[in-house]
């Protein structure tokens, strides 16, 4: 179950906020390493299952009730337990600040941090569950309710980040919020293998090199580095987390040959994949 395109778009202490997608998710394959534009976040709660969450090279369990955000520029990879998968409620917005909000606004600790992790309880879950039952009955005045919903699991979570891992980042100042960044990010993340810089340009409607400058503006990527970031995250995935042979990766991955993908391999770890693959 997910929305997406949704553009719910509201203004706390005089900050936008546009949420872009929300849904429930099964986590049944590994979820390769990725970050999110700089006025993007990523929203994560654990309704059930375990598993590993790697942010920025660190590693954390997760287990039910587990929230985690992740914001601009936090590379981070999702890896269910094969043995109790888990399940998610994740939501993805953007927020646009404006020059003239002061640093005591209420809402920039949520702003600020860029990423959090923590045990939070079950009152994200319940809200998360009644925003569901709007969307899904669409009964007169929905939007408004699904609005003051959000609202309320935005200040819920912000509440948290008195506890657990915090690693806060400057508030970023970007222009209001669309669908073009959630479509760059899923295109890395799910389409890796055979996604061309035409073929990513025609989704989010822009010509090549505009879309080459939004890659860089917000990314600080070129389209080559960003897909060479998502095909050589979900290599070390299917090395560890796989029996298939170097030939078979190398396929999966979109290479031309095993020997392409090795010297690839090598040059962005500095280690063959057969390597990594012994190494404890």
């Amino acid at each position: 179950m997910k929305y997406r395109d949704l553009r719910i778009s509201f203004e706390m202490s005089g900050i936008q906020f546009t949420i872009l997608s929300i849904g429930e998710e099964t986590i049944l394959t590994p979820f390769p390493g990725h970050s999110h534009s700089k006025n993007s976040y990523e929203l994560h709660y654990i309704k059930s299952g375990r598993g590993t969450l790697i942010a920025d090279n660190v590693t954390y369990n997760i287990t039910p009730r587990t929230f985690f955000v992740t914001g601009p520029g936090v590379f981070h990879e999702q890896i269910s337990d094969p043995d109790d998968v888990m399940v998610e409620y994740g939501m993805y917005l953007q927020v646009s600040v404006p020059e003239t909000v002061k640093r005591s606004n209420p809402m920039m600790p949520f702003i600020d941090t860029a990423f959090h992790i923590c045990d939070a309880g079950d009152a994200p879950a319940g809200i998360m569950e009644a925003i569901f039952g709007e969307l899904n009955s669409k009964k007169y005045g929905y939007e408004l309710m699904v609005t003051s919903l959000i609202e309320q699991y935005l200040l819920t979570i912000t509440r948290l980040y008195k506890k657990g891992t915090v690693k806060h980042a400057p508030a970023v100042l970007t222009n209001p919020a669309d669908m073009t960044y959630l479509t760059i990010e899923e295109a890395f993340l799910y389409d890796y293998k055979d996604l061309t810089l035409s073929e990513l340009a025609r989704r989010v409607n822009l010509g090549t090199r505009q879309t080459e400058r939004l890659l860089n503006k917000h990314y600080n990527m070129t389209f080559q580095q960003k897909k060479t970031e998502a095909r050589m995250s979900a290599a070390l995935l299917l090395l560890k987390g796989t029996q298939k042979s170097i030939g078979e990766i190398s396929e999966e991955l979109g290479f031309s040959s095993p020997e392409h993908f090795t010297n690839a391999f090598k040059q962005y770890y500095s280690k063959t994949p057969g390597a990594y693959r012994k190494a404890p």
